[in-house]
């Protein structure tokens, strides 16, 4: 079967400009990133490359990661989009695990791949070299691969924020399906216009709204790296009708000094994806009139539920309802499905959904069951379907045998206004085995600050149960954030027992 959208498109709009990249100052339209594919998938197959054959490309967001994405789906290879976020070690595990062929890169993170052979790293994105081979001013036509629904298209790693970073395989059809969720769910059109500020080795910034956005012949505008400093100018110059970013992203934008809602007077829908919604960023963007809606998915299932202004304007916590063609069940620990309203863990089963972690057999063991894949979400689902997604399985804090929701105690916490923010983690305590502590960054000029401690411990014990509330507060100047801009858990509850560690058992225990 032919999967070649690209040349589809640059048949239906190929005057159309498809990308821009203001750092670079160049535009591409539809026809020519149609003819820079078919000229680097050639030089690909001149270089050895064959069906099935993985192609790494270690670039921030650059029109390179389109031309390698659409070059290897002509020549059938499996695009493998690189984290240039994660240390040299850990690119050369993803690199050795997905048996990488060649790699693109760009200058910019040239040295985090000097621990590599040589051999590896064949096209630099940044040099005249490669942009002779692409150059649309001239055309090398070449034939399109066919392909199966099944075939591997995208190899894309996990964060790792729990452990050793994952292969997710997406087919031909789970990622395309990911895509037509996507267009249905936002609305997409050829008139669509966003601006690709999420990293685009990350699902959000990807197959959430590149992809998708240029299936429908929309036009991207390419944020190099994001600057919140720099993307409501972007917004204010090219008018982008729709924003998909992550809660921490909208949270500099609001906060630039220069920002003005004039600004933002073109986007008809904010969608925030990838981690847990921000109160502050809820709270201020109901100050400025503005909705923002909740979108949630995973590497493994890039859209899950969707959202609608509406709808969010009426429940601002819910992730909104299943995408089509999607079944999903809430169930508890036996896998049984739980009474309507009731919090289990979300499993989720469709074509959009990965088939499976690459060369991980006893880890697919154990992430499907009854062929629905395990989100390690907690979930509640109310009566009119509409899903909140309450906490992750492996987050959750077990203390003297009881269970506590980190979501529940932070959603309490960051009402305090000592607390800028502060995020909750389980460590390990001599006398109950774990506890709940605190990781917090403090509103230094706010009332209390030389007392805080005592002031939190009152505050929530009046909000919650007491095995609920922190027993250990570690103050920090910034929250430490993993390879996809996400608060570091690992690494927070690293530090937290690091520091819990230097206490007695009656300190802890007070």
């Amino acid at each position: 079967m032919n999967f070649d959208w690209i040349k589809t498109r640059a048949l239906t709009h190929p005057d159309k400009v498809a990308i821009i990249d203001p750092i670079k100052e160049t535009e591409w339209t539809y026809k020519e990133l149609n003819i820079r594919a078919e000229n680097l998938a050639n030089q690909m197959v001149r270089d050895g490359v064959q069906k099935g054959d993985r192609v790494g490309v270690n670039v921030p967001n650059d029109v390179a990661i389109m031309d390698f994405l659409f070059a290897s789906i002509k020549v059938g290879a499996v695009f493998v989009p690189l984290n240039w976020r994660l240390k040299p070690i850990e690119i050369e595990g993803v690199i050795k695990d997905a048996g990488i062929k060649y790699i693109a890169y760009a200058d910019n993170h040239y040295e985090r791949l000097t621990n590599l052979p040589k051999e590896y790293l064949k096209y630099n994105v940044d040099h005249d070299e490669y942009n002779e081979i692409v150059d649309p001013s001239t055309h090398e036509p070449f034939k399109t691969v066919s392909h199966e629904s099944d075939d591997m298209a995208m190899l894309i790693y996990t964060s790792g924020s729990t452990g050793k970073p994952k292969g997710v395989i997406h087919t031909h059809e789970s990622y395309r399906n990911n895509i037509y969720n996507e267009i249905m769910s936002w609305n997409l059109t050829d008139e669509t216009v966003t601006v690709a500020a999420a990293p685009m080795f990350h699902v959000v910034g990807f197959i959430d709204i590149v992809l998708p956005a240029l299936m429908v012949g929309g036009t991207t505008v390419l944020q190099r790296y994001f600057d919140h400093l720099q993307i409501n100018k972007l917004i204010e110059k090219y008018k982008p009708t729709i924003l998909v970013l992550i809660p921490a992203m909208y949270f500099g934008m609001i906060f630039d000094p220069e920002f003005s809602i004039e600004q933002w007077d073109s986007v008809e829908l904010f969608a925030s994806g990838g981690s847990a919604p921000l109160p502050a960023v809820q709270d201020h963007f109901k100050q400025l009139g503005k909705i923002i809606v909740n979108a949630y998915g995973l590497t493994e299932a890039p859209l899950v539920t969707y959202n609608s202004n509406e709808a969010a304007l009426a429940n601002e916590t819910s992730i909104g309802r299943p995408v089509m063609n999607l079944a999903h069940k809430i169930v508890d620990e036996e896998m049984n499905e739980v009474p309507l309203g009731e919090m289990g863990e979300l499993i989720i089963r469709g074509p959009s959904v990965t088939p499976g972690y690459y060369n991980l057999p006893e880890e697919n063991e154990k992430a499907f069951v009854d062929g629905y894949f395990r989100t390690g979400d907690l979930a509640v689902e109310n009566e009119s379907g509409e899903l909140t997604i309450v906490n992750r399985l492996k987050e959750l804090i077990i203390t003297g045998g009881e269970n506590v929701l980190p979501s529940e105690v932070e959603a309490v916490l960051n009402k305090h206004p000592l607390i800028s923010q502060g995020i909750v983690v389980g460590y390990e305590h001599p006398k109950f085995g774990e506890s709940v502590g605190a990781v917090v960054i403090l509103n230094k000029d706010a009332k209390g600050y030389d007392n805080y401690k005592e002031i939190l411990d009152e505050f929530m014990l009046k909000n919650l149960a007491g095995y609920k509330t922190p027993k250990f507060y570690l103050e920090l100047t910034e929250i430490p954030l993993n390879s996809t801009a996400k608060p570091d858990r690992l690494e927070l509850q690293r530090l937290m027992n690091e520091a819990a560690g230097t206490l007695d058992v009656e300190e802890l225990s007070k």
